[in-house]
């Protein structure tokens, strides 16, 4: 049946490529943050949902510690929902259960999304699994220092989460991360201003998954090794947002060290320092 076999290999070839531009449009939302609600006026701050349409390019290592690096051009889905439990906002996805004027207890939803490590030329030599995107959930104390609230000035955001890997050769639970993080919020005239610190520690079977070489992977060049649990890096990032009448105009920038974490000595990280950068364009057509 002619129609039936051209129908079934058009299917085999859509779906990697639909999955693809997906990763690569969440990676985008994933990566600029939701940094262009920062723009919004304090008549919008109210509205209980937003919708819009936007483009965004990203640029970066292929993971922490590769000195391969891609950049990515996709389409980005914007969905902002502020309701009284859950909501969708500059700190990503995420369940408010208690607030109060100083503190609130949140079960958050983030992602880190790496979309084309199977062309990472060290792991394609080592023949290593190829890296999946992630996504991280879990619960978040947010603590305010000082400003007005937690959306402006000083908060120490204490988020814990587990980690589950999509895509790439091995899905699911892949270990967890603890990240506290300072966050400082503020508008610089017609600019929102974010700027977060954070020290990360993670599970052994987190640092497994990106750094690890089996003993059947190993060269005379890269020898086997095996991470452990610990300490996992420390970053800053800063992001700015502007609203343009109904358009958002957000970037990013974050950089990543490694020193002195306890996979610093695999082989597969060649550089200690990690930067990437991005930017979006985003219609608000509600």
């Amino acid at each position: 049946m002619p129609p039936l076999a051209n129908f079934t290999s058009s299917s085999s070839l859509k779906g990697p490529i639909l999955a693809s531009l997906f990763i690569k449009s969440v990676a985008t939302l994933a990566g600029i943050g939701l940094s262009a609600s920062l723009a919004a006026s304090e008549y919008e701050v109210q509205k209980t949902w937003e919708f819009g349409l936007g483009v965004g390019a990203v640029a970066g290592p292929d993971y922490r510690g590769s000195d391969e690096s891609r950049s990515y051009v996709a389409p980005i889905p914007y969905v902002v929902y502020r309701g009284k439990i859950i909501q969708s906002d500059r700190d990503g996805v995420r369940g408010q259960f208690i607030k109060t004027d100083n503190y609130e207890f949140t079960l958050s939803l983030s992602a880190n999304i790496t979309p084309e490590s199977h062309k990472n030329g060290l792991r394609r030599d080592l023949d290593l699994p190829e890296l999946g995107s992630t996504i991280e959930i879990g619960p978040a104390v947010n603590i305010r220092l000082f400003g007005e609230s937690l959306t402006q000035g000083l908060q120490l955001s204490l988020p814990a989460r587990a980690v589950f890997s999509i895509g790439g050769d091995e899905s699911g639970y892949i270990g967890s991360l603890f990240q506290p993080q300072l966050i400082y919020r503020e508008r610089l005239g017609n600019w929102g201003f974010a700027w977060r610190s954070s020290l990360t520690w993670a599970t052994e079977d987190y640092h497994e998954y990106y750094y690890n070489i089996g003993a059947a992977n190993a060269t005379e060049q890269f020898n086997a090794y095996s991470a452990k649990a610990g300490y996992s890096g420390w970053a800053n990032q800063a992001s700015l947002g502007r609203q343009l009448g109904d358009w958002r105009l957000a970037f990013f920038v974050r950089h990543d060290y490694l020193g002195g974490t306890e996979f610093e000595d695999s082989p597969l990280v060649k550089t200690k320092h990690a930067t990437r950068g991005g930017l979006a364009l985003i219609w608000v057509f509600q």
